[in-house]
């Protein structure tokens, strides 16, 4: 992935406190005590966007985020392999067990959307086409366990069962200007000296819908980071992956929203920013932890930047977003690269991603991920 720099924010890399954005508590805080900022005032020129580490109303106090809840209120996985005791040995080896012990089992977890990734909710009608994006996900090797829907409207959009076997997912999903996904526990066993058949030259991942077939080696889908358009109107597939590690330790996760381009003008015709997003934060299996809200644009200097706050789901001050964007080859996408900064103003860590804003369309979307700086292997997927 291409590397863009990072803007000038000197930290400590030094231990984190991870009590202090680790966690998802969500105490309620009152109104009068939050020193809410006006996004609607922001800068690029200024610090940090003119954003301030304080905390905020619940929900920035933002219709938006009210109005979209309920698209995520019935997310929960209902696979049954999620309490499968082999599943569980597998998980627990991985984070209490010896991570020097050769031949350890391999968690990966990936995030699958598609559909129109571009979509505004107050531009959905019912004038569209269904398209049609059912199909499986498969490995070659291991288990594969869904841990988290997303926005499937059931029962119209399901996991089909009984599964064909421990390898496999298959599902129906339809979209119309708007998308679904999954978030996918892949599960690596420890491979059998004694059984040569347990030895595939090269593990794969194998996605097949209706509209789109992809391949991926296994090895390469920690860091994976990848839009796939298949068609004019904004459809498309993307995949994101983590490997899991210790989230006790290192906590990872994705993020995800609206990128929208609506300018910001002062009173003196002066454009502040060329746009904002707004989304979710949430944890590596998807459970959300709170919300980010930001403005990007170009600064003085010539630079594309963004700045945003992050809030856990009671309005507590998490963390300061700051970092770059550009576009890519492809008109109307491009990727964003990072710094999250905690309250002590030191950098705690980093988050990447894509986003869509095709020109002349009004919506606009974001996804990526999020990593604590003590997962130095996450961190060099991220930058």
């Amino acid at each position: 992935m291409k590397h863009l720099r990072i803007l000038g924010i000197l930290a400590m890399m030094a231990l984190l406190v991870l009590g202090a954005t680790g966690c998802s508590e969500t105490t309620q805080i009152n109104d009068e005590m939050a020193a809410a900022d006006e996004f609607e005032t922001m800068d690029m020129n200024k610090a940090y966007g003119g954003l301030t580490l304080t905390d905020e109303t619940d929900a920035f106090g933002d219709d938006y985020y009210t109005e979209t809840e309920n698209e995520y209120e019935d997310d929960a996985s209902d696979d049954p392999l999620q309490l499968d005791p082999e599943v569980l040995a597998y998980e627990d080896e991985v984070a209490n067990g010896d991570p020097t012990t050769p031949n350890r089992p391999k968690i990966t977890v990936v995030k699958l959307l598609w559909g129109q990734l571009d979509g505004l909710v107050e531009d959905i009608d019912e004038s569209f086409d269904v398209l049609d994006w059912s199909g499986m996900v498969s490995v070659d090797r291991g288990i594969a366990v869904v841990r988290r829907v997303i926005l499937f409207e059931r029962p119209y959009d399901h996991l089909v069962y009984p599964r064909i076997d421990r390898q496999t997912i298959a599902f129906m999903s339809h979209t119309g200007p708007h998308f679904d996904g999954l978030i996918i526990e892949i599960i690596e066993p420890p491979l059998n000296d004694d059984d040569p058949s347990d030895r595939p030259e090269v593990n794969m991942l194998h996605i097949a819908t209706q509209q789109i077939n992809l391949d991926f080696a296994m090895v390469d889908v920690n860091g994976l980071d990848e839009i796939y358009p298949v068609d004019e109107m904004g459809n498309a597939l993307r995949i994101e992956g983590h490997l899991l590690t210790d989230l006790d330790l290192c906590p990872k996760g994705f993020l995800a929203g609206i990128w929208v381009a609506r300018p910001l003008v002062d009173a003196d015709g002066t454009v502040l920013a060329d746009g904002f997003f707004k989304g979710r934060w949430v944890n590596v299996w998807g459970s959300m932890m709170g919300y980010l809200r930001g403005r990007y644009g170009v600064n003085d200097a010539g630079e594309n930047v963004f700045f945003g706050k992050y809030i856990n789901r009671g309005g507590q001050f998490r963390g300061i977003l700051a970092g770059t964007y550009g576009p890519n080859a492809e008109t109307g996408r491009g990727e964003f690269h990072g710094n999250w900064i905690n309250a002590a103003e030191t950098v705690e860590g980093v988050l990447g991603g894509q986003y869509v804003q095709i020109p002349d369309r009004p919506g606009g979307f974001f996804s990526g991920r999020w990593a604590t700086l003590c997962d130095p292997e996450a961190i060099d997927t991220l930058k």
